[in-house]
């Protein structure tokens, strides 16, 4: 007998076989991109995690595969994150910065921020309040 928690449903399920559990969670999050002038406007809203990592690389994929250097992600309503995530952004950012474009960060909320602070990754990308402010630094 084998027994998975669920933190985030504060519950504990109860299973015969661990293999039967294909796939204990995935985080739910999504991205909507925009476009103001030439800077590519990601709205990103849910977790941002290991398990999320995968869809943010493969948008962030599309955005550069386009031509289009000069990304700038809006933070809102992204509710958790992770050194994967922040890793993955990372990336994202040096990628951009080779091609001479940039890639900048807006409307953390404040848990959020620290995540950034605690790995380093707010030396490295530059972190704004407001979209507008984010927009104007381009």
């Amino acid at each position: 007998m084998w027994f998975i928690i669920d933190l985030k449903k504060h519950t504990i399920y109860e299973v015969n076989n661990p293999s039967e559990v294909i796939q204990i969670s995935k985080s739910e999050v999504s991205f909507e991109v925009r476009s103001e002038n030439d800077i590519q406007i990601v709205d990103i809203t849910g977790q941002l995690d290991a398990f999320s990592t995968p869809d943010a690389k493969a948008e962030f994929k599309k955005i550069t595969d386009a031509r289009n250097y000069k990304i700038l992600l809006n933070m809102d309503n992204v509710t958790y994150v992770n050194s994967t995530a922040i890793g993955a952004i990372v990336a994202v950012a040096q990628q951009v910065r080779r091609r001479k474009g940039d890639l900048k960060i807006c409307g953390m909320k404040d848990d959020i921020r620290k995540v950034f602070d605690l790995v380093g990754a707010s030396k490295i990308l530059e972190i704004f309040d407001t979209e507008q402010e984010a927009l104007s630094s381009f």
